[in-house]
């Protein structure tokens, strides 16, 4: 026996990939030229952000939060604090954080000798996962190894895995995935004394940004003594009685960042049309606004101004509602009688 592994498959295994980012470029390179410049603009739309009000918001609630964390009592460091930011699916919330923590002066990484050094670690919770699991993926994100743990361990070596590393504050999105109605009261309380117990560290106080759904709000952290350490920003839906202008500077920022325009469209309907579709939020308006000019571009590279048609084409793309014209808020003249989103089938004819 020489050691090697032999049979059906091993002789001819493959390399592991240790650039992921080669295989995603050398994927994209194979993609004919058409596509190819299409997706050349696409990737110009992913660097536009329209900046808006709550925004303003956002960044004030966070210099104060940020400030408060960083002040000092008798020459030793304070408690830190827990900053919420809630709001529905397709608010935008994701975005909007990440670019506030990318973009704060305090949070910027350092380089070292050793590598750099980050002040902040973000992870995002895909569906449930156990508080023990979320321990070892803050202290992964930091880039501190992690051994096995039993159950609770996992947290009383955060504090000392961040400390080493260098980072001050967490960021866990998509939060509600760890709060449950039913059945993981248990849990949810570990997660909030865990967060409480970080956070009031003598030696090393970890701030922490939480977003999700509003119901993240159910985690238990009820205590008076905690409560006064909280800060909250809340991102309601588009009220297009007052925000109207905002969708219609998303339209057109967006179009012209592909070298496109909306024509007259802000003269019409078409935005209060593109709101109601997107079920009045900011981040959906914009991924409207996205599948329209891909919808254009993939039908005529050389177009140049967006129409309602473009939308009303896409919205029918993401459907497979039957007679669908009689429910596309871009078609009928009753659009706003429509409910609001789009639908998987009917609306009405949901079954389990």
């Amino acid at each position: 026996m020489n050691g090697r592994r032999t049979g059906a498959g091993f002789e001819n295994a493959l390399p592991l990939i240790n650039d992921p980012n080669a295989a995603f470029e050398a994927m994209r390179a194979k993609m004919p030229a058409r596509d190819q410049e299409i997706m050349r603009r696409l990737d110009a739309l992913e660097e536009v952000y329209v900046e808006c009000g709550r925004d303003k918001v956002l960044s004030e609630a966070f210099a104060t939060f940020m400030r408060k964390y960083l002040t000092r009592k008798l020459q030793r460091r304070k408690h830190a604090n827990v900053f919420f930011l809630t709001g529905p699916s397709g608010a935008g919330k994701t975005e909007a954080v990440e670019r506030l923590l990318r973009q704060h002066p305090a949070l910027q990484p350092e380089q070292t000798s050793y590598g750099i050094r980050k002040r902040y670690v973000s992870i995002s919770l895909k569906g449930y996962v156990l508080p023990r699991i979320i321990a070892e993926n803050i202290m992964t994100a930091a880039g501190h190894p992690v051994g096995k743990t039993g159950r609770g361990d996992a947290w009383n070596h955060v504090t000392d895995a961040l400390m080493r590393r260098g980072v001050s504050l967490v960021h866990i999105d998509e939060t509600q995935h760890i709060v449950k109605d039913k059945g993981k009261e248990g849990e949810n309380e570990e997660l909030a004394n865990a967060i409480k117990g970080i956070s009031n560290s003598p030696t090393w106080p970890i701030a922490f940004v939480l977003s999700g759904l509003p119901r993240i709000i159910k985690l238990p952290f009820d205590d008076e003594q905690f409560e006064r350490r909280y800060r909250w920003v809340d991102f309601p839906d588009l009220d297009m009685d007052k925000e109207r202008m905002l969708v219609v500077r998303i339209l057109r920022k967006l179009t012209a960042a592909v070298g496109m325009n909306i024509g007259n469209m802000s003269d019409t309907d078409t935005p209060e049309r593109l709101a109601h579709s997107c079920r009045n939020r900011y981040a959906r308006v914009c991924e409207g606004v996205v599948e329209a000019i891909h919808l254009a571009l993939d039908a005529d590279l050389g177009t140049t101004e967006l129409t309602r048609e473009h939308f009303a084409q896409a919205w029918t793309n993401q459907t497979r509602a039957a007679k669908v014209k009689l429910y596309n808020p871009f078609i009928v003249d009753d659009w706003s009688g429509l409910p609001a989103g789009s639908y998987l089938g009917v609306p009405g004819d949901e079954r389990e």
